[in-house]
């Protein structure tokens, strides 16, 4: 499956940030998958991986559950230890 890192500025506190994360996953289609953020609270920045079948596919989520986006990025894992991308 494709990933992706999307880039979010949002004006969350932590507390907020869990409150709504919580029930997000349940409202997503088959196929997409929200795997990690990096939260910074304080420049209000928030790096996100993903995992969809495009990026029209995230782009209808963000859309559903009105997130706003700075930008998507497609990208692959390179693993250090092994000097791999994963596949």
């Amino acid at each position: 499956m494709p990933r992706f890192i999307v880039i979010h500025t949002l004006n969350f506190a932590e507390a907020d940030f869990r409150i709504a994360a919580k029930d997000m996953p349940a409202m997503f289609p088959a196929g997409v998958s929200w795997n990690k953020t990096y939260c910074d609270f304080a420049d209000k920045k928030f790096i996100c991986e993903w995992e969809a079948p495009d990026r029209k596919a995230l782009e209808e989520v963000f859309g559903m559950i009105q997130m706003p986006f700075d930008t998507i990025y497609p990208v692959k894992i390179f693993n250090v230890a092994t000097i791999e991308f994963e596949a």
